[in-house]
Parts: structure tokens; C-alpha cells; sequence
């Protein structure tokens, strides 16, 4: 019987791998047979999870890359194209919620970095993916999105709002 999950071959990119949610979607993507880019913005601790996966037997590389800006974003891609020469599964899961509080004292900067980070950031690593993917024939792209997407968080306007827009944003097909 074939394995529906064999992932031999494949070059997944996570973002927000360097813990959490995305760390673990890291190490199931690596265990299949993907080779994983562990990414988020501090290189050694996505150097720190990667070298975990590599020590288990299985493929890691690390990238630090901050989701809210787009040279970074760039610099990712243009790894990936060198190095890979392909990219088969994107995992949108870097968020920013620098704020708690009620909405109507939400002040720009945490607006701003919120927005950055949660739309900006997903729709930009999407489009350069999607690109690539498009060019040799498929990919998929998972989005990290919330429960409070869907009903707003006690506290959590602006970072509720930007979750909403990724569930949107993971309905467009390309």
C-alpha cells in the first residue's frame, strides 16, 4: 500500500519553526521525508531546531527570515531557488500579537507590526511561493490562522482581524 504521506523529495518552508505550532508542523514535516527549512527571526534558534531534526535522521536546514519584511522575505526565496531549486509546501505560521487589550485603545505601532506581520507578511511569502510553484507544477501552501478569526478574542482586535484576513487568504486558489 502506498504511503499518502510520503513527503521524499519534497522542501517544505515553516515559518515561526523555531517553537510552538510550528516547530512541531517542522519535525511531522521532516519525518515524512521533507526536507525542512526551519525559519523565523532569530538564526539560532532556528539552527537549534533544525540540528534537533537532523540529530532524529531526518532533513533540516535553517533560515532566520522576519515574515514583515520584504527583503527578508526576498533573501528566503532567492536561498531556496539556489539551494533547492524548488518549493513544495509553505507553512505561513509566523504571527505577531503585540497588543492586549481593547481595541479602541490600539495604537498604531501595534497596528502596524500586527498587520506586518499576520497579513502582509503571509501574502507576500504566499505570492513568492505560489510563484515558484506555479512555474514547476504544484505546491501547497498552509496557513496558520486562529479560532478568533472567525469570533473575535476578548482583547484581541487587531490580531483577531488580521486572522480573519488569513482565512480569507487561504480560499484564493491560484
Amino acid at each position: 500500500m502506498k504511503d499518502l504521506f510520503d513527503l521524499t523529495g519534497k522542501v517544505a518552508l515553516v515559518t515561526g519553526a523555531s517553537r510552538g505550532i510550528g516547530e512541531s508542523i517542522a519535525r511531522l514535516l521532516a519525518s515524512r521525508g521533507a526536507h525542512v527549512i526551519v525559519s523565523s527571526r532569530k538564526i539560532d534558534a532556528c539552527q537549534a531546531v533544525a540540528d534537533s531534526i537532523k540529530a532524529d535522521g531526518h532533513k533540516a536546514s535553517a533560515f532566520a527570515c522576519h515574515v514583515g519584511d520584504m527583503e527578508q522575505i526576498d533573501a528566503i526565496f532567492e536561498h531556496i531557488k539556489s539551494e533547492f531549486g524548488q518549493i513544495d509546501i509553505l507553512v505561513n505560521n509566523a504571527a505577531a500579537n503585540p497588543y492586549y487589550g481593547h481595541i479602541l485603545d490600539t495604537d498604531l505601532a501595534a497596528f502596524d507590526k500586527t498587520v506586518e506581520v499576520n497579513i502582509r507578511g503571509y501574502f507576500f511569502m504566499s505570492t513568492a511561493a505560489g510563484k515558484m510553484m506555479k512555474e514547476q507544477g504544484g505546491g501547497v501552501i498552509l496557513n496558520t490562522a486562529s479560532v478568533n478569526g472567525l469570533v473575535a478574542g476578548d482583547k484581541q482586535g487587531i490580531y483577531s482581524i488580521t486572522k480573519a484576513a488569513v482565512i480569507s487568504l487561504s480560499l484564493i486558489h491560484i
